[in-house]
């Protein structure tokens, strides 16, 4: 099949990005003609070595800084068209990716009759669910004439886009519900991989005194990232050392970042805190490799491949509840589970793992042998092939 893979951005590091970059690279294996196509990109600023023998097209244009709704939508769709005309009039299947590319996708559509979209939503891109985020986060709901404007923005934009696309994936189940409940359309789960060469199992014993703990993302702030940093103050009340490092590209969310630093600085001793910003892969795996505990306190997170990179290092994990990826993991055989948004629960959870070696010990064995038999890029680009070969015959 000749497979147009869609994606707003290639000139960052983030889960969208490995996601489609390892989709491509498994279909062509699988032997499919792979295009990627996007509205910026840059191959040193993304996964270099992921974007090897991949073919990509690019506008290399950037939307405009958001200014007003309606002007930013417009320019959105305008650009979406060009991006829809530079994609090559025999492909036979079309797999956009999250927010505004199936835009691109309803374009093409209108060029090529019949063409089979597959729209993969990595999160709800609806205005609701954006200000859902943020009352869960700093629980101030919106007003009623804002959730009002934010219902009809929405269903304009569901009604035209997103229910023209064939078939919507999904990479957990939470997300399949949403999108029954809001689009009204059926979703298939497609899991992400980890790459276990790329994050080799490193052998390793419980911390005793002096707990080295790791989180990893692009700064937003449904990362929770200030409960961990909570979670370690409290450790260190309790007569515990503790160093907690938070790679990831804070200028997503600088005032969020602010945040976290004065919080950080305001702890005393005991608890050392270090943001290293964005990070290297070779960079990353050694993170993982000198790590005592990594910590997933994200809430309402679709998936978390940081997850099963940790844990394919043999990194032991603590995650939470509301992240997609929990609902693969089993709390006390593979990783530990906590409740979202509860420094004091995430504290406990690490003291348990800390003070029970052999706890620690199987997390780590079997957390390794989880994401080794369970999750991969391979899986993912078969369960891809099927659902693209289905949507053609549709």
């Amino acid at each position: 099949m000749k497979i147009a893979i869609i994606v707003r951005k290639l000139n960052l590091k983030g889960g969208v990005q490995k996601h489609v970059l390892y989709e491509a690279r498994e279909l062509k294996k699988l032997g499919h003609d792979v295009t990627l196509y996007t509205f910026l990109f840059s191959r040193d600023e993304c996964y270099t070595d992921l974007l090897d023998d991949l073919k990509v097209v690019s506008l290399n244009t950037a939307l405009p800084p958001y200014s007003n709704y309606f002007s930013w939508k417009k320019t959105e769709s305008e650009f979406a068209k060009k991006l829809a005309l530079a994609i090559n009039t025999d492909t036979e299947i079309l797999n956009p990716h999250d927010h505004g590319c199936y835009k691109v996708a309803y374009y093409y559509k209108k060029l090529v009759k019949n063409i089979p979209s597959v729209w993969t939503m990595h999160d709800m891109p609806t205005r609701a669910h954006s200000a859902e985020m943020s009352a869960e986060m700093d629980g101030i709901k919106s007003p009623l004439y804002k959730m009002a404007v934010n219902y009809f923005f929405d269903r304009y934009e569901i009604e035209k886009y997103i229910k023209k696309q064939d078939v919507v994936a999904v990479l957990d189940t939470r997300d399949k519900e949403f999108v029954k409940k809001y689009f009204g359309k059926d979703a298939e789960i497609v899991r992400n991989g980890v790459d276990v060469e790329r994050f080799p199992f490193y052998g390793r014993t419980a911390p005793t005194k002096k707990i080295r703990l790791f989180m990893n993302g692009i700064f937003f702030r449904h990362r929770r990232f200030e409960d961990g940093i909570l979670a370690g103050k409290l450790l260190a009340d309790a007569g515990y050392g503790v160093a907690i490092s938070i790679s990831g590209d804070y200028n997503s969310d600088k005032k969020y970042y602010a945040e976290l630093t004065r919080l950080a600085a305001g702890l005393g001793q005991g608890v050392k805190v270090e943001f290293l910003g964005k990070v290297s892969e070779a960079r990353l795996s050694e993170l993982y490799k000198t790590s005592d505990i990594f910590l997933f306190p994200n809430h309402m997170q679709s998936w978390g491949l940081a997850v099963f990179e940790a844990m394919a290092s043999g990194l032991p994990a603590i995650v939470s509840k509301s992240a997609g990826a929990s609902e693969v993991l089993t709390d006390g055989e593979n990783a530990l589970l906590a409740e979202p948004k509860d420094p004091d629960g995430l504290a406990k959870q690490i003291k348990k793992l800390a003070d029970n070696p052999g706890l620690y010990s199987k997390l780590s064995v079997d957390g390794r042998r989880f994401a080794a038999e369970n999750i991969s890029w391979e899986s993912l680009a078969e369960n891809y092939e099927k659902i693209f070969e289905h949507a053609k015959r549709k």
